[in-house]
């Protein structure tokens, strides 16, 4: 793969995806914001965060897809 738009789009996506897990992770675990986030909406933000991760990495996956095939 060359050096490009598609590469710099996987590693800020990887990045971001890795980030925002790690986030919902020390949301979940840990008392990291339970002063001003708590209950439901700690909850639901740590959902999102999830959700989003998992968006990320599908596409992701879609976009090593198609590259892999572009190039054969």
């Amino acid at each position: 793969m060359k050096l490009g738009l598609n590469t710099i789009s996987i590693w800020f996506g990887g990045i971001v995806a890795l980030v925002s897990i790690c986030l919902a992770i020390a949301l979940t675990f840990t008392n990291f914001m339970v002063e001003t986030m708590y209950g439901s909406k700690r909850i639901g933000f740590i959902c999102v965060l999830v959700l989003y991760t998992v968006y990320r990495a599908f596409r992701i996956y879609q976009t090593l897809k198609y590259s892999n095939n572009d190039e054969k």
